[in-house]
């Protein structure tokens, strides 16, 4: 008999000797990873869409944005020609919806390579160009005088002067600039979460000491941050928030942004930050 109490006695007091794991320490670390987690696979999806040049690339191309872009272009081309006294029997429709896909096309790759000159103004000067002389003979207009080739000249010297002036040092410098940075802080937030994601699981494990109690607390992590990606996501496209200030600051900026619209369209919110950056010049 006083065995047995002896015995009962020895269980109860090494059951309160052996440690267990506190729920605390392990639930402020299932917070951690699932804070690390979700800037690692944000910074991932990042880097996958709005910082892909193919993808944004592709994008570009789609004939919504196409036909708005080369719509706004025209105009823009149309002002010129008027002010350099172009007929306005020649000065519409002078650049097309396939030349404009293709210039497009190549300023966002040119943008994502971080190139001094995202946009090859003597490429568009040279479509015009073409363009504006197939116009005036298709309307029986010599184009072998010196006045069709003085306002030719004139005209492609304003195009010259507002895609170098306006839109590359004005607006595409600081795009590329910005695209530049926020791609290396990306990488940066991508890596440095990814090593706190894996470090902070090992510490878990060691926590815990237990393998399936282990992946019960990751799994928790992994929910908790999908699900907070999820509901910010889902704001973002569905609140109206960012579609309306967008569409202030488009206003307020005019059609000297006309190249970036497809871009802030396609992507809501990172669109929306780098488009607000450069109003803020």
């Amino acid at each position: 008999m006083s065995k047995d109490v002896e015995q009962l006695s020895r269980r109860t007091r090494n059951r309160y000797l052996t440690k267990t794991p506190g729920h605390a320490i392990s639930r402020l670390l299932v917070v951690l990873i699932g804070i690390t987690l979700f800037l690692a696979v944000g910074a991932h999806i990042l880097q996958r869409t709005v910082l892909n040049a193919h993808f944004v690339a592709a994008e570009v191309i789609k004939s919504d944005y196409v036909n708005e872009a080369t719509t706004n272009v025209n105009n823009v081309v149309a002002d010129l020609a008027s002010s350099n006294g172009v007929p306005a029997s020649l000065a519409s429709g002078l650049v097309t919806s396939k030349q404009v896909k293709e210039d497009l096309t190549e300023v966002v790759e040119n943008v994502y390579k971080g190139k001094t000159n995202a946009i090859d103004s003597q490429k568009i000067k040279q479509q015009i160009s073409q363009n504006i002389s197939l116009k005036a003979q298709s309307a029986g207009v010599s184009t072998n005088n010196e006045e069709f080739a003085a306002v030719q000249s004139s005209l492609l010297g304003s195009v010259d002067n507002y895609l170098n002036q306006t839109i590359q040092d004005r607006y595409l410098d600081r795009v590329t600039e910005m695209v530049k940075n926020i791609d290396e802080g990306t990488k940066i937030v991508f890596w440095v979460s990814t090593i706190a994601t894996v470090v902070l699981a090992v510490l878990l494990l060691l926590h815990e000491r237990a393998f399936l109690r282990w992946l019960h607390y990751l799994g928790l992590a992994a929910l908790w941050s999908g699900l907070l990606m999820a509901v910010l996501a889902f704001a973002a496209n569905n609140s109206g928030f960012f579609a309306q200030k967008l569409n202030e600051l488009l206003r307020q900026a005019g059609w000297r942004k006309t190249c970036l619209n497809w871009w802030l369209s396609t992507f809501k919110v990172p669109g929306f930050c780098l488009h607000y950056a450069v109003y803020l010049e």
